[in-house]
């Protein structure tokens, strides 16, 4: 069952609401801005309440035929902007209302995507941050697995069938020329498929694995992580809390920035700009986030050479 209760908890976006949104301008003058954030999970600490503002977090839990009856939970609420965490919420949202104020993040073009018209004049009432599709980054996360184990053979795969994102960097992983390495998929819609593929990995002798990023897997991030010790398998994954549970490493998007942006696109519309104008954000800076502790289990003397780029390193 979904919970829909509201997360009350201080984190990075409470102090960047208080910061940015304290003197936003002309809301509503019974109450500071009430923000909407919608998204499939969690992916970074929203904070719901500070001295500045409101904000009401709307989680699918992976299940994305749920967007749409959350998305009309916030539009009754009267928010004065929506935060959609990915193009499916941001379609969802758009549905939901062509008044309230929409700021998104979403991988990949936004245009493309259909979610604006131009990304210089958007033209509705969505403007927001673009990111690195999954695509792109897939390949760059191959690499350091490469570079990572030296001699790797074959690389394991695990998506979301489910997940258009997904199947999208399968494809580009499938036309990519991977010289004396086998890129091999595994799809998973639940626990149990995931339980199945690790079986099915640990049995052809996999050599490292890639975890692309999606809701069910970020609910079950503790769960991938373990099942990768227990199988031996250096894994790559596209979220900083992956590498934080103890996976080796971690290659994702900026989220100090990420969130100081979305702020700030926020602010301009309390101010009283119109999404219709501002231009999309594209944000191109990739992290990276390695777990020495992890390294050093795995016996990989490699991911020293890694440390040096490292962003973030997790020695215990």
């Amino acid at each position: 069952m979904i919970d829909r209760r509201v997360f009350i908890q201080r984190s990075t976006f409470a102090v960047l609401a208080a910061r940015f949104l304290a003197e936003a301008g002309p809301a509503a003058a019974h109450r500071g801005p009430r923000i909407g954030v919608l998204g499939d999970v969690n992916p970074i600490p929203w904070t719901v309440k500070s001295s500045a503002v409101e904000i009401e977090c709307r989680w699918a839990e992976g299940r994305h035929d749920f967007l749409l009856e959350l998305a009309a939970e916030l539009v009754k609420l009267d928010v004065d902007a929506i935060v959609a965490a990915g193009a499916g919420p941001t379609r969802a949202a758009m549905n939901a209302t062509r008044m309230i104020p929409i700021v998104f993040i979403v991988g990949g073009d936004p245009v493309t995507e259909g979610l604006v018209a131009s990304a210089v004049r958007p033209g509705s009432n969505a403007t927001g941050l673009s990111v690195p599709s999954e695509a792109e980054v897939a390949r760059q996360r191959v690499r350091l697995l490469v570079e990572a184990v030296p001699g790797v053979r074959q690389i394991a795969v695990l998506s979301n069938p489910d997940n258009a994102s997904n199947e999208s960097a399968l494809g580009h992983l499938r036309g990519a020329a991977w010289p004396a390495i086998e890129v091999r998929p595994f799809g998973a819609r639940s626990t149990e498929e995931i339980e199945r593929a690790f079986t099915v990995m640990r049995t052809e002798g996999t050599g490292g694995l890639l975890v692309l990023p999606d809701a069910l897997f970020a609910i079950h991030s503790r769960r991938l992580v373990d099942l990768a010790a227990e199988s031996q398998l250096p894994a790559v994954y596209g979220a900083r809390s992956f590498a934080e549970a103890g996976g080796l490493m971690a290659l994702h998007g900026d989220t100090a920035e990420v969130i100081r942006r979305t702020v700030g696109l926020v602010q301009r519309i309390l101010a009283g700009e119109k999404p219709s104008t501002i231009p999309v954000e594209h944000l191109t800076r990739l992290e990276l986030t390695m777990n020495l502790v992890t390294a050093r289990t795995l016996g990989l003397t490699r991911p020293r050479e890694l440390l040096a780029r490292a962003d973030a390193v997790i020695r215990g």
